[in-house]
């Protein structure tokens, strides 16, 4: 995002976006340009293939090429409104076209909400994933010390035990390296 600034150039004319986490000012104006480009997005599409891309799907870098004179940041933002999801970078055409035609009807208000509905999401999904991950590592580290080192006095106190580096010297003293007896038919555990 930081690379696109200075790219292109702002008209630094109409309203001032209110639009959150790019790296300059967004303006209406620059919007408009881009929304009321000679090209259709299908047309985008065709004259500005991108290596790798899917088949048929407008991406970031065709459309920052067919709009090159205007506010690379800008466009970014444009493009942003519309990709919500995992793949920020491609966006079917059909819901492009979509879009634009609301932005050009109805006004920017729904590319701003938009914009912000995108970030909302995106962090979110961070939020859940980093939660995930972490109640993930949690259980497995619980487990692995409960599992193998049950006589341990560390298990009590996870996960802030993790921190507490003298008391791993205890650990070999509480490895448990045989496989308890099996019970036998009684329910009793058989005496060595």
């Amino acid at each position: 995002m930081n690379a696109l600034k200075g790219q292109g150039k702002s008209s630094m004319s109409g309203e001032q976006l209110d639009l959150i986490g790019y790296p300059e000012p967004v303006y209406s104006d620059d919007i408009m340009t881009i929304l009321n480009n000679d090209m259709t997005v299908y047309d985008v599409v065709q004259e500005y293939p991108i290596p790798g891309q899917l088949p048929g799907y407008l991406r970031f870098e065709s459309l920052a090429q067919a709009n090159s004179e205007v506010s690379q940041v800008a466009v970014r933002a444009l493009f942003d409104s519309i990709a919500v999801g995992v793949n920020k970078n491609s966006v079917a055409p059909q819901k492009a076209v979509e879009a634009f035609e609301v932005y050009k009807r109805e006004g920017l208000a729904n590319m701003t909400k938009s914009s912000r509905l995108s970030k909302t999401i995106g962090v979110v999904a961070l939020v859940f994933l980093l939660g995930l991950l972490g109640t993930a590592d949690y259980f497995a580290i619980f487990h692995l010390f409960h599992g193998w080192f049950p006589e341990w006095s560390g298990t009590a106190r996870l996960p802030f035990s993790l921190l507490d580096f003298p008391a791993y010297a205890q650990l070999p003293s509480a490895f448990m390296n045989d496989v308890p007896p099996m019970p036998t038919a009684s329910g009793a555990f058989p005496m060595n």
